[in-house]
């Protein structure tokens, strides 16, 4: 199993969507509803294709450090 395989299998979908779960759920706590929204959107894409999912964390982490 490559690296590439592990990107696209369904378990790290799965996995992928629920630390994004949490952490929206974290950031809902902060205060920060506008993140948690984008944390919600992005682990429902990567529940369906985990590549994208990590691309859409990775453009919201950049977000949260440019703001």
């Amino acid at each position: 199993m490559g690296l590439a395989d592990a990107f696209t299998s369904k378990r790290s979908g799965q996995v992928s969507a629920i630390s994004m779960l949490v952490e929206a759920g974290l950031a809902l706590y902060r205060g920060e509803r506008k993140i948690a929204a984008l944390l919600l959107g992005a682990a429902a894409l990567s529940y369906r294709w985990s590549i994208v999912g990590i691309v859409a964390e990775v453009l919201i982490r950049i977000y949260q450090r440019v703001r």
